[in-house]
C-alpha cells in the first residue's frame, strides 16, 4: 500500500509504524502457535486491535476437490483525546508454506462499496455584479444597480466501506483480501469503532499456510505532528494448521474442523460494522 494525503489527514502504514511507548510487535510464542487469536495490537494516541473470532477448516463443497478455511476477524479502532482516524485500509495476504500448494482468496465479506449513516446538507452560492447606465443631459447622471443570483444545491455524504480481492504482482489467483473504511468527509467524525470481516480461503491440499496483516491509516495532523508513530518491525504472520491432530502451542479455542460445505456460507451474515456502541441506561441513582 502507498501513502496518500487528503485534507488534514496524514497517511501511515501500521505494518511499519507504532503508536505510543509500549511494545506493539505481536510475536508468535512458538513456531507451532497456530491461529494466533491476538492478530494485531497498537496502543497509544490511537488504539487499534484485531482478534481472530472464528476459524473453520473443511471443504469447499461435498463434491469439491478443494479444501477450504473460513476466517472471521474483529477489528476495533479507538482514538483518544480528540484524535481521529479518517480512513483505514486492511489487507490480508495469504501464502502457502509449500511452493506446490495453490491457495486462493475465494470470497470476502462486504465485496462491494457500502454506505453507512448517510447525511445531506444544503449549500448556497450567491453570484452578483454591478451595472452602470450613463444618461447625457446637462450633466452626467449615473444609475447603478446590482443583480444577484443564488444557487442552492444539496450534497450528500456517508461513511463508506468497500471490500474486494487482489492478486499479488498481477499474478493469479487472488491471494489478498482487502477492505477500506472511510469517514464521512463532510462530518469529519472518524471511522466506525468496530468492523468484523470474514474471508473464505480455498486450498488444494491440507498443508499449513500463513496470513500477513497490513494496515494503513490516515489520521489527523495533530496525531502526526506530536510524533505518536515510530518505525517498528512487522508483526509475525498468523499460521493456520488444517490438520486437526496438530493443535500446536497455546491452541485457539475458536477453531473447528470438518465442515464440508463452507462454500455455502454467507460471509456477510458473519460480518458487522458499528460506528459507536451506546449504553441506553447509563444514568442511575445510587441508593
Amino acid at each position: 500500500m502507498t501513502e496518500s494525503y487528503q485534507n488534514d489527514s496524514e497517511g501511515l502504514s501500521l505494518d511499519m509504524y507504532e503508536a505510543g511507548e509500549g511494545d506493539f510487535h505481536v510475536f508468535n510464542v512458538a513456531p507451532d502457535q497456530y491461529h494466533r487469536q491476538e492478530a494485531l495490537q497498537r496502543t497509544g494516541a490511537v488504539e487499534i486491535n484485531c482478534s481472530i473470532e472464528k476459524v473453520v477448516h473443511g471443504a469447499l463443497a461435498p463434491d469439491s476437490d478443494y479444501y477450504a478455511t473460513l476466517i472471521v476477524m474483529q477489528w476495533s479502532f479507538q482514538p483518544k483525546n480528540g484524535r481521529r482516524i479518517s480512513e483505514a485500509t486492511i489487507e490480508l495476504l495469504f501464502e502457502a508454506e509449500s511452493s506446490d500448494t495453490e491457495i486462493e482468496v475465494k470470497e470476502v465479506s462486504f465485496p462491494d462499496t457500502y454506505s453507512l449513516m448517510p447525511t445531506t446538507q444544503d449549500e448556497s452560492v450567491t453570484k452578483g455584479a454591478e451595472t452602470t447606465v450613463g444618461v447625457e443631459q446637462v450633466g452626467q447622471l449615473s444609475l447603478t444597480g446590482k443583480w444577484e443570483k443564488t444557487v442552492t444545491k444539496t450534497t450528500s455524504d456517508a461513511i463508506t466501506l468497500s471490500g474486494g480481492k487482489r492478486m499479488v504482482k498481477n499474478m493469479p489467483p487472488n491471494r489478498i483480501a482487502r477492505w477500506v473504511l472511510s469517514e464521512n468527509e463532510s462530518q469529519e467524525s472518524g471511522i466506525p469503532a468496530s468492523l468484523k470481516v470474514a474471508v473464505l480461503i480455498t486450498r488444494d491440499d491440507e498443508e499449513r499456510f500463513r496470513c500477513k496483516l497490513a494496515l494503513e491509516c490516515k489520521t489527523d495532523l495533530k496525531t502526526k505532528f506530536q510524533g505518536f508513530f515510530k518505525k517498528i518491525p512487522k508483526d509475525d504472520p498468523i499460521i493456520f494448521q488444517p490438520n486437526s491432530e496438530d493443535k500446536g502451542t497455546r491452541p485457539n479455542k475458536n477453531v473447528t474442523y470438518g465442515d464440508e460445505d463452507l462454500g455455502s456460507v454467507n460471509l456477510d451474515e458473519l460480518s458487522d460494522v458499528t460506528f459507536r456502541r451506546v449504553i441506553s441506561d447509563g444514568q442511575k441513582v445510587w441508593k
